[in-house]
């Protein structure tokens, strides 16, 4: 599990760290400094790597192979820090092994060695780190944390002198064959139990537990007994649960998930499974000479013993219905945190519209266990995803668009207006005046107006004129009122389209950022595995 408060780390380090896989060889003019490193003075200012190369005129156009190599290099790097941040060491590891393969560079075997530590695997750590300890492209930081974590992963080594009678014997340790007497030298191991095989043709396996110091050396002798002619038997125990104990008539043998088969005597014979928090699975079984068997055996939980041995688990889920599977078994809806043996688990959770998220996690009794799944949609998500932005987008433009052009329109029918009421006030202004001053005063001649009241007009013409200016004038004021709904309506329709465009599923909401998150779950365990802070400085590595 990893500490969530360095996931910044992560992507300024898989910033500095890609240019790198980019060439085969370290240090080269106009690639970027490892992590940690600090940046050059062109760097500094912005300018990429490809400028100064195609400046310097140092670096000819990579062929196509050489381009596919780094375009790969640089996937898996990604995918690597992607599964280590997810929780899946062992993931992690695979993918950086491959990137080195395709594109050899310090950079990356630096973080091997890490992975390596945090995995518990000293021994590999070591080797890792001592190789690129004087690497002229790690960073002085690097150097620094290369060489204290070096020295931490030493003391967690013992070594492992054996001895056997006959000679020429084949030497397991945890099933898995590392040497044949007489040894050349001691077997580096790393501290803790051991189980120890030692088989040779035509003598019977002998296995020994065996428990190293770190920095302390160990001795085992091993006098091997005929086997009288009798082939040894195969067993194959597979289980769901890792971390179990298998116990072969009472003498343990090794932990799940083993490395290869068990070699056993033929005969009658009781398999156990043993770890704390589950009930002992048993089961027994008969192996002829040269017999190859199978068994599967899962303990179930023991319920009544998770108060001392479980350990809690939450998960985050962001309100998504979610289900959970525990080392392959259903729990059903997650709703709450729940109780689980402590040790090692893989967990899956499936949530509807999202790929199923799986991640290998050890659980620790002493605090509350968090994990934040990084969730990645799948293609009909994404598609009903892009489908909403665009659908907000297009009829949020529509409203904005709309609703100022009808806006627009109101102001512009309100200055139109305005224009054709001051000629209906001017023209009612005078028929006011002409009306109160001039209805009764006689004229000469024709009448020229109907105010202008000449023998034999009626009164009443003169009333009626005022009352049409009267009319027009009224007609041009009420016209106003569709000019301000206009701009009413428009406005309304405006915002409208604005709270409608920014209102949308958000376009990042499944976008990779730079620490690799999926969407806006966290992928992180909120704590750090591995030996003191080993955990802790490969966040900073990476």
């Amino acid at each position: 599990m990893r500490a969530r408060p360095f996931c910044a780390a992560l992507s300024v380090c898989l910033l500095a760290t890609l240019p790198v896989l980019a060439a085969p060889a370290p240090a080269k003019a106009g690639e970027k400094a490892p992590p940690g490193a600090k940046p050059k003075a062109a760097e500094s200012k912005g300018e990429k790597p490809a400028t100064k190369d195609a400046k310097a005129g140092a670096e000819a156009k990579p062929s196509a192979l050489e381009a596919a190599a780094k375009s790969e290099a640089a996937q898996r790097f990604d995918r690597g820090l992607q599964l280590f941040d997810e929780g899946d060491n062992a993931g992690a590891l695979a993918e950086f092994k491959r990137t080195y393969e395709v594109m050899p560079n310090p950079v990356v075997l630096y973080n091997m060695g890490l992975v390596y530590a945090a995995m518990g695997r000293p021994v590999d750590a070591v080797d890792a780190l001592t190789t690129v300890i004087n690497a002229p492209s790690l960073s002085p930081a690097q150097h620094e944390r290369a060489q204290k974590t070096l020295g931490e992963q030493q003391a967690r080594i013992g070594r492992l002198s054996i001895t056997t009678t006959p000679d020429a014997a084949r030497v397991e340790v945890d099933n898995v064959e590392v040497a044949r007497t007489p040894l050349t030298a001691p077997i580096r191991v790393s501290e803790g139990s051991h189980i120890i095989g030692v088989v040779a043709d035509g003598f019977a396996y002998s296995r020994k537990e065996v428990v190293v110091a770190g920095n302390a050396d160990a001795t085992l002798h091993f006098d091997l007994v005929s086997n009288e002619g009798k082939r040894q038997a195969n067993l194959t125990v597979s289980t769901h649960i890792h971390g179990a104990d298998v116990f072969v008539d009472n003498e343990k043998l090794g932990q799940t998930p083993l490395a290869s088969s068990l070699s056993i005597a033929p005969g009658h014979h009781t398999v156990e499974l043993r770890r704390p928090g589950y009930v002992t699975a048993k089961q027994e079984l008969d192996l002829t000479p040269g017999a190859t068997a199978e068994m599967a055996l899962d303990p179930g939980v023991d319920a009544q013993a998770l108060g001392s041995e479980g350990a809690t688990l939450s998960i985050e889920t962001k309100g998504h219905a979610s289900t959970l599977f525990v080392d392959g078994a259903l729990q059903g809806a997650y709703t709450a945190p729940v109780r689980l043996p402590r040790g090692p688990h893989h967990v899956r959770l499936e949530v509807a519209g999202f790929q199923p998220f799986e991640s290998d996690l050890t659980l620790d009794s002493a605090k509350t266990n968090q994990l934040n799944p990084a969730l990645v949609p799948t293609p009909e998500t994404l598609a009903a995803h892009d489908s909403n932005i665009r659908a907000h987008h297009t009829w949020g433009m529509i409203g904005m668009i709309g609703g100022a052009a009808i806006a627009g329109g109101g102001v512009a029918f309100l200055a139109v207006n305005s224009s054709s009421k001051s000629k209906a006030q001017k023209d009612y202004n005078a028929a006011v005046v002409a009306h109160d001053s001039a209805k009764n005063t006689p004229t000469q001649g024709p009448m020229i107006h109907p105010c202008a009241i000449s023998m034999g007009d009626s009164p009443a013409d003169c009333d009626a004129y005022l009352a049409d200016k009267q009319n027009k004038l009224d007609n041009a004021k009420a016209l106003d009122a569709v000019g301000y709904i206009g701009i009413g309506a428009g406005a309304a329709l405006l915002i409208t389209g604005v709270v409608i465009y920014f209102t949308g599923e958000s376009p990042n909401e499944y976008k990779s950022g730079a620490s690799g998150s999926e969407t806006g779950f966290g992928r992180r365990l909120s704590w750090a595995p591995g030996p003191g802070q080993v955990g802790t400085g490969l966040r900073l590595a990476f």
